[in-house]
């Protein structure tokens, strides 16, 4: 009896969003969390132990929820390094496996079939960081490559040459050059900041410009994904905020271009890192095809400003990946759906019994 086709995933697993996407013509995102009722009342209201999806936002009073990305978290940095203890990792660990399964199951793969996936990780992802999500996904694939999320985006969009690409999540933002190879470690960047740091930047300039205003970073993030931009505008962005508890019009334009703006001085300064090491005739190949992805790609005029700052370097070409939200989990579907059978490298040699998970890393 044949073997049965596998069913193929691709998987951006984002600070704050996950989006996949299925070889059965299923897609979807979901939040890169999950909630825990906080105690038994809470768990009666909620009929359930674990939470997921828009019931984290709907409850989350009632609910201990759970970022285990937030700020590059065991996708980027070290736990030790920002004084997380074993257990605090334990519960980490436990939440990006249950976030990878809901988010495998949101596109239902047949049962009995083996599921391969592709998922997305920052550039610079460490091996140490890189091995925590394998263990993850080891519970949820039977075979799995971890790939640069930039990378993802390029395969997706066909562009494999000459091309740099830039993606803007919640927690970083990485840079990855791609000249028709798969880049090296040390030609990739990932700048320890993204979506959420301006949120904090946003909360920290609207309570210095309205010292009454009641807000949550919900609110926030909501505010600067409705209104974010870098450029010149002519209209104000006026929003409608508490202040002392009373709904008031507030004039937002000002904290809000500043705090989006905060991004545009570290993406320059590292594409013109990146792009110096590269042959002179090929940097300006690199400057003029520029690829903006993730959720910060769509801060009006980003682009824009980006080919300003970069002037005097020689100029540069930037254009936005035509869907911010599924760019990164297509792509990895489609390197999932095209990788060779020696690309599924398991981590251990020796013959796997049956419902063994093998996992990969590529380089």
């Amino acid at each position: 009896m044949s073997n049965p086709t596998p069913v193929y995933v691709g998987m951006d697993l984002g600070t704050f969003k996950t989006s996949v996407a299925s070889s059965t013509g299923l897609r979807d995102v979901v939040p890169t969390a999950v909630g825990w009722p906080k105690d038994h009342i809470a768990r009666t209201m909620l009929g359930r132990d674990v939470v997921f999806g828009k019931d984290l936002v709907e409850h989350r009073l009632a609910l201990e929820v759970v970022r285990p990305f937030e700020k590059g978290l065991l996708k980027y940095v070290d736990a030790t390094s920002v004084g997380m203890n074993e257990k605090q990792v334990e519960k980490h660990l436990l939440a990006t496996k249950l976030v990878i399964e809901y988010a495998v199951a949101c596109v239902q793969p047949e049962p009995g079939r083996p599921v391969y996936g592709v998922i997305g990780v920052p550039s610079r992802a460490s091996l140490k960081n890189k091995k925590f999500i394998m263990e993850a996904a080891a519970q949820v694939f039977d075979a799995v490559a971890i790939v640069s999320e930039p990378f993802t985006i390029a395969y997706g969009m066909n562009r494999l040459a000459d091309a740099l690409v830039i993606d803007i999540g919640a927690g970083t933002i990485d840079l990855c050059p791609i000249y028709g190879v798969y880049p090296s470690e040390d030609e990739q960047i990932t700048i320890p900041m993204g979506g959420d740091a301006v949120d904090e930047e946003l909360e920290k300039r609207l309570l210095a410009k309205f010292p009454r205003v009641q807000l949550s970073r919900n609110m926030i993030r909501e505010l600067k994904e409705r209104y974010g931009f870098v450029n010149e505008v002519n209209d104000p962005a006026v929003v409608s905020l508490l202040v002392d508890g009373k709904p008031t019009p507030l004039d937002v334009s000002e904290p809000l271009k500043a705090a989006c703006s905060t991004v545009v001085k570290p993406i320059t300064e590292a594409v013109c890192e990146l792009i110096r090491k590269f042959d002179p005739e090929f940097q300006q190949r690199l400057r003029n095809n520029i690829i903006l992805g993730g959720g910060g790609s769509q801060l009006k005029g980003l682009d824009r400003l980006i080919e300003t700052s970069l002037q005097p370097y020689g100029g540069a070409k930037v254009t936005r990946v035509p869907d911010a939200t599924y760019a990164g989990a297509v792509g990895a579907l489609k390197l999932a759906m095209g990788m060779p059978v020696q690309g599924w490298t398991a981590l251990k040699k020796e013959p796997q019994p049956a419902g063994k998970r093998a996992v990969a890393v590529a380089a």
